[in-house]
């Protein structure tokens, strides 16, 4: 599970790249849900502040209402769009290691 999050992270971090140079800071842009379902597409409405805020720990993930595990994350907080989690254990770790900004 914890695999396919990290791969949307890296899709995410892609989006960040083409987005930023729009210098838009209130302007939203989709971004990927960061759940482990391998067939999930949805796109969540983040602004690129919002993103960079759940970057700002290698153990955050943004995931759409009601795609968090309880079992490898806890949910820290929710808007009407998306939910921030943190992963926890094996997961956590895995996501530490494999983060693209460390």
């Amino acid at each position: 599970m914890a695999r396919n999050e990290l791969l949307f992270r890296d899709l995410n971090e892609q989006v960040e790249f083409v987005a930023t140079p729009l210098d838009s800071d209130a302007r939203t842009f989709e971004f990927f849900c960061e759940c482990p379902d391998v067939d999930c597409t949805l796109r969540l409405p983040i602004t690129l502040a919002a993103y960079e805020n759940v970057r700002s720990d290698p153990t955050f993930f943004v995931v759409a209402l009601g795609h968090d595990r309880p079992e490898i994350e806890e949910v820290l907080d929710r808007t009407d769009a998306y939910q921030i989690v943190r992963k926890r254990g094996g997961a956590a770790q895995l996501a530490v290691t494999d983060d693209p900004r460390s």
